[in-house]
Parts: structure tokens; C-alpha cells; sequence
């Protein structure tokens, strides 16, 4: 198992990946390309899954593995429901 990592560290990797994701859904949304805002969403999604993996003592390497994942497509998925064409974000 991986040895769990010091609280300030974890804080700092889940805030920069969140105010990442902000930066990427409001304002880079608009000016970057769909597969370059995809790939920037899908990277913040995963440091929020590490940095939250980071606080936890016991952690199994699947949970290493299918959390990035999981939350790095959630953030996509997120973004694109919230600015679809129908969505209450649309631009």
C-alpha cells in the first residue's frame, strides 16, 4: 500500500485541481479547443480524486486507479451537461 501523505500537501493538490476546474469551465471554455478543454477538465477531475485520495490512511490501489478515472470523466461530463444547448449554462 502507499503510505499516506501529510495534510498540507493533499489540501494543496485538491485546491489547485479545483480552482483549475473553475478556471477551465468559465473562462478557457469558450477560447481553447473542445479536445484541449476536454483534456485540461479530465486532469483537474483527477487531481481532485488524488488530492482527496491523499487524506485517507488505508487507500487500495484500485482506488488509485478507478477514482482519476471516474472523476476525470465526471468532470467532462459535468461541463458539457451544464453548457449543452439546453443546459442552464449554455453560452
Amino acid at each position: 500500500m502507499l503510505e499516506p501523505m501529510n495534510a498540507p500537501f493533499a489540501w494543496t493538490v485538491l485546491a489547485a485541481s479545483s480552482v483549475a476546474f473553475v478556471l477551465i469551465a468559465s473562462f478557457l471554455r469558450t477560447r481553447l479547443p473542445d479536445r484541449a478543454v476536454d483534456l485540461l477538465l479530465g486532469l483537474s477531475g483527477a487531481g481532485v480524486a488524488v488530492g482527496g485520495l491523499l487524506f485517507l490512511d488505508d487507500v487500495g490501489i484500485a482506488s488509485w486507479v478507478f477514482a482519476p478515472v471516474f472523476l476525470a470523466v465526471g468532470a467532462i461530463a459535468h461541463v458539457k451537461a451544464l453548457f449543452a444547448g439546453a443546459g442552464p449554462f449554455r453560452t
